[in-house]
Formats: structure tokens, sequence, C-alpha cells
């Protein structure tokens, strides 16, 4: 109804009318800024993908229950919490412009905004099938299906390329690493991410490292005075296996030195 377009319109601060032809588009932002918020959820505050406060899921989760305290309307609740991604902390968007903020492309979460969204288009349009749907019974968002016909359209139409299932399988050994050496996955547990991560050791040199408080390769970012211990661990843990590999190739090295 005219209604209800108003009231998500005004709810969502949207820059433009909405219409329930973008309700789809809606759903996928508002999903965009709960994925990304979660996969950047460090320990303090940090501009990776926003200018975002310290733990931003707990911050999104917080606006949520003030709100409910506050009025007691969920959809409120739920634009308040997205409007934290993509309004960051400084709140300088007097609304939001779904289509601008969130761009549909290979990867049905997202791909961001910029050359940077542009190349990972691309690479899940040629090295990687991203088929993450949801179906609102294991998790919280609404069903959403991952139809590899349809993605192979959208690349066709946009790059003239169409998805290879088995290429990055074939580049990087699948999920068989037995034969490999010297290699560390580290994952962090509060990132999605993860979920797709070698989480265990294969042999004695490829080694899985988990990080308990990590989200997205919080490990590789620079040392912080609020890092958790887990990270603070894992990191001496890559150090010393890596000094170790060092030290046993340049053994192996001096072994042929004549």
């Amino acid at each position: 109804s005219a209604g209800f377009q108003e009231a998500v319109t005004s709810t969502f601060k949207l820059c433009k009318p909405f219409n329930m032809t973008q309700f789809d588009h809606l759903v996928g932002w508002v999903r965009n800024s709960m994925l990304m918020m979660a996969m950047v959820d460090y320990p303090y505050p940090a501009e990776f993908f926003g200018d975002l406060p310290a733990w931003p899921v707990t911050a999104a989760c917080n606006i949520m229950l003030d709100e409910m305290d506050e009025s007691g309307d969920e959809m409120k609740a739920l634009a308040a919490a997205a409007g934290l991604f993509y309004n960051g902390t400084s709140g300088t968007k007097k609304c939001f412009d779904i289509y601008e903020d969130f761009i549909e492309c290979a990867d049905i979460t997202g791909c961001g905004t910029g050359p940077a969204a542009v190349a990972w288009d691309w690479q899940c349009c040629t090295e990687f099938q991203l088929a993450t749907p949801s179906n609102n019974v294991t998790d919280m968002f609404p069903p959403l299906q991952w139809d590899p016909k349809i993605v192979g359209k959208y690349c066709s139409e946009k790059y003239g390329v169409t998805p290879d299932p088995v290429r990055a399988s074939l580049n990087y050994w699948s999920a068989d690493f037995r034969a490999a050496s010297n290699i560390i996955f580290s994952n962090g547990h509060l990132d999605p991410w993860h979920a797709g991560g070698v989480l265990t050791d294969v042999n004695p040199t490829v080694k899985a490292i988990m990080i308990k408080d990590g989200a997205h390769h919080l490990d590789l970012r620079g040392s912080h005075p609020e890092d958790p211990k887990s990270v603070i661990v894992a990191r001496k843990q890559e150090v010393a296996l890596i000094k170790q590999w060092l030290a046993e190739g340049r053994a192996k090295k001096n072994q042929f030195d004549f």
C-alpha cells in the first residue's frame, strides 16, 4: 500500500521514494550491512569498510535494542542498525541511496562499491563461485537461493565470461593439501568467511590457526592496544612457524652450497 511504502521511505531514511519493486534490493542492502559488520567486527574503531565503532556487531545490536525499548518498532530498529554501517559513527549522510550503497553482483551477498568491487565481481565470475544461500531456518536472513544459471547469465552479459566451477579447485588443489608444505591457514571465529576455510591441520607443516575473537584477517592488521589475547597468541604462532621454516630452508640450502 501507499502508506507502507511511505513508512519504509521514512523509516529507512531513503533519498528516493520507495516502491515494492525495490523490496528485494532493500533486503539485500540490509543483509549486506549485517554481513559486512560481522566480517569487520574488530575490537577497535576501524575504517576498512566504513567509519565503524569498536565491535560494530555489538554496537548494532545495542542500537536495535535501544530502539525497541524506545518505540517497539522492529522496522525502525532494523533501519537504525543498517544505518550504522552505511553512515558510520560520523553520521554525515542525511539519507540513503540503496542503489549507490549496495550494488548487486555475482556474489549474492554484495561486492561493495568502487574499483575493488569491480575486481571482486570479476573474480566471482571467473575464479570463484560463491554459493552462500540463506534459508531463515539456520540463519536470521530471508530465504535467498543461489542460482548458477542466473549468475552465469549476469557474468556473460557484463564481462563476456562464464563462471568455471572447477577453475579454483584446479588452481589451488581443491581441499587436498596433503602434499603441500609451509602454509598457514588462519581464520577468525567471528569472520563469516571462516566457514569456507581450512580449519584443522592438514600435515605437520600445513597448519590451521583459529582465532577465537578474530574477525576478517585481524591477525594481518597492525597490532593495537585493544587486540584480544587470541590474536596476539596467533601472531606469535605465525611468526614462530615462519622463522622455523626459514631456518630449515637456509639449512637445506647450505647443504648444497660448495
